[in-house]
C-alpha cells in the first residue's frame, strides 16, 4: 500500500511538472501573458488584463471609458477632455466598474474623468454570474491570498485547456495589432467594417438575463464615488441594436430609463431611431461601429447632435425634469415600430395606427 501511494504521488507530482508549464505557455485567457497578448482566438479576460495594464502603468491614463464590449469600438482620441484608455470588457456591470474604481483608488490612482456607457447588461445582468465565466471573471485586486490562489487555479481547468487549444489550432490572426492596441488604448480594431448579416438577427440575449432593482444601487454608488473624488462623470445609454431592443423592452428595459433618471442624469441613445434601426451601423445584433460611437462622442463632448435625431430621442440628455417627454417617444416608437421578420429586408416597416 505504501509503494502504491509512493508510486501515486510521483504521477502526480510528474504530471503537475508537465502541465503547469503547458497551462501557463498556452494561456487561451492571456492571464499569464497579459503584457505580450497574444490574439489566439479565445477571447481574453479583458478585465483583468487592463486593469493589469493601468496599475503597472499608473500615470499613463487621466480618464477612463467603461462599459461592456460594445463600448469597445470607441475612438478614444477623440475625447478630447484627458487621455483616455478604454476599459471595456465583455458583459461589463456596473458593479464590476465600481470594484475597479476603487482599486484604482486604493493604488492611488483617482481618474480626472470617467464615461461609463450602460445598457440592458447593466440591468439584466448579475455580475456574481461571472465568476463561472473565465473570460469575464473578476480579478480580486483586494482580496486574500487565497482569493488571488483561487483565480490562478481556475485558469488551469484541464476541460478546458484541451478546448481552447482547439480553438488555437485552428485560429487565423489577422489581427496583428490586436495585442499592442489593447495594452495601448484598450479599443477593439476601428478598421474593420460593419457586415450585418440579416440571416443572424436574434437578439443578443442569455438566459439568466432578468431585471435586478440593485443595479439602481450599483449605478448610484458610482455616482458618489465621482462626486467624492471629483471626477468629471459621463452616463450614457448605449444604442442597442433593434433586434436585441425590442427584446429589452418586452423585459422591462424602458422600466431601466425611467428610474435611471432618478439616479443620475444621462444621454439617452436607447430606442427604435434612424441610428439604431440602420443595421449598416452594426456588426451583429450587439455591438455598433465607430462611426456610431463618433456620432455618441460628438454629442456629450462637443455638444453636436443631428436635430431630427434628437427628435427620436437619440442624443437626449436626460433628467428628472424631461424624463417623461423621453419616456413618450420611447413608448411611442415601441408601439409603432416592428423590424422586419423576411430574411434580407430592404427597409423597416412602420405599423398602422392602431
Amino acid at each position: 500500500m505504501k509503494k502504491f501511494l509512493t508510486k501515486c504521488l510521483i504521477f502526480v507530482l510528474i504530471l503537475g511538472i508537465i502541465f503547469i508549464p503547458f497551462a501557463v505557455l498556452l494561456d487561451p485567457y492571456n492571464i499569464f501573458h497579459w503584457n505580450n497578448i497574444r490574439n489566439n482566438g479565445v477571447e481574453p479576460n479583458k478585465s483583468y488584463v487592463k486593469m493589469k495594464n493601468v496599475l503597472t502603468n499608473p500615470d499613463k491614463y487621466d480618464s477612463f471609458l467603461f462599459g461592456s464590449s460594445r463600448v469597445g469600438f470607441f475612438d478614444v482620441s477623440k475625447m478630447d477632455d484627458g487621455n483616455y484608455y478604454d476599459m471595456s470588457y465583455s458583459e461589463g456591470t456596473p458593479a464590476e466598474h465600481m470594484d475597479n474604481l476603487k482599486v484604482l483608488k486604493s493604488r492611488g490612482i483617482i481618474p480626472k474623468n470617467v464615461t461609463i456607457g450602460i445598457d440592458d447588461i447593466s440591468y439584466f445582468v448579475d455580475p456574481s454570474f461571472h465568476d463561472e465565466q473565465l473570460y469575464r471573471r473578476n480579478f480580486p485586486w483586494n482580496g486574500s491570498l487565497m482569493d488571488k490562489l483561487d483565480f490562478y487555479l481556475s485558469y488551469f481547468d484541464l476541460i478546458t485547456l484541451s478546448d481552447s487549444l482547439s480553438v488555437i489550432m485552428d485560429h487565423k490572426n489577422t489581427d496583428p495589432e490586436y495585442g499592442e492596441r489593447l495594452l495601448e488604448t484598450g479599443t477593439e480594431n476601428l478598421n474593420i467594417k460593419p457586415d450585418f448579416h440579416y440571416d443572424r438577427t436574434e437578439p443578443t440575449w442569455s438566459d439568466y438575463y432578468s431585471p435586478r432593482e440593485e443595479a439602481f444601487d450599483e449605478i448610484r454608488e458610482i455616482v458618489d464615488f465621482c462626486k467624492e473624488n471629483n471626477i468629471k462623470l459621463r452616463i450614457f445609454t448605449n444604442p442597442i441594436n433593434g433586434y436585441t431592443y425590442q427584446k429589452d423592452i418586452a423585459n422591462g428595459y424602458l422600466v431601466f430609463l425611467r428610474k435611471l433618471a432618478e439616479v443620475t442624469p444621462y444621454w439617452n441613445f436607447s430606442g427604435f431611431n434612424s441610428v439604431t434601426l440602420d443595421m449598416t451601423n452594426y456588426y451583429e445584433t450587439s455591438h455598433f461601429s465607430p462611426k456610431v460611437s463618433g456620432m455618441i462622442i460628438d454629442t456629450m463632448y462637443h455638444d453636436e447632435t443631428d436635430p431630427q435625431l434628437l427628435s427620436e430621442g437619440f442624443g437626449v440628455y436626460v433628467t428628472p425634469d424631461n424624463v417623461d417627454d423621453l419616456m413618450d417617444i420611447l413608448y411611442a416608437q415601441a408601439v409603432n415600430f416592428d423590424l422586419p421578420t423576411d430574411t434580407y429586408p430592404d427597409t423597416l416597416n412602420k405599423k398602422e395606427d392602431r
